[in-house]
């Protein structure tokens, strides 16, 4: 696929993504009338670009789903988990994936290894609410950790991943930090 067709995918897959509220109005996060079905159509994705859809089908929330998946799926953690994940990576020469959300709904994302001088500008008064959640790939080649950080409406506003090279398998190393924060 070309870089010009990766763009719009990424454009539309973006767009639908927040289309249920997340920028723009506000939206009551509606939880999804059969939760453990939701939890288990999530569970047989094998994309990411599967889940706007699955959302809308469910009739909830980006939010509203991690609200109410199990352990197993997302779990709430506290907010100072961003500043301990991006430390230990740092320290432990890990790739971050990072995506900062603006009004617009569209992201700006970052990929490298943190190094000894980086540093990462946010306003964490804005920040309300932190998950980490396993997500399908970009690439449908499995499942990936992320930690999310939302708003105090529900608005999706920082998403740090570890990053994988195409068709590559979560780094176990990353997987780990991920599920020590609490």
């Amino acid at each position: 696929m070309n870089a010009l067709a990766n763009f719009q995918d990424e454009t539309i897959f973006f767009s639908a993504f927040f289309e249920r509220g997340f920028f723009g109005k506000k939206e009551e996060h509606q939880v999804a009338k059969d939760i453990k079905q939701l939890e288990e159509d999530w569970l047989a994705a094998s994309h990411r670009k599967q889940i706007p859809a699955l959302l809308n089908q469910h009739n909830t929330t980006y939010f509203a789903a991690l609200c109410s998946f199990s352990k197993k799926v997302a779990r709430s953690v506290s907010l100072e988990s961003v500043i301990y994940l991006t430390n230990q990576a740092k320290k432990l020469n890990l790739p971050l994936s990072i995506g900062l959300f603006g009004s617009t709904g569209k992201p700006t994302t970052y990929q490298a290894c943190i190094t000894s001088d980086w540093q990462i500008e946010l306003e964490p008064s804005q920040f309300e609410y932190a998950f980490v959640s396993r997500l399908p790939c970009d690439d449908g080649c499995g499942w990936i950790s992320c930690l999310e950080v939302f708003g105090a409406e529900g608005e999706l506003l920082l998403q740090v991943q570890g990053a994988c090279e195409d068709q590559q398998a979560e780094n176990l190393r990353l997987r780990e930090l991920f599920s020590s924060l609490s």
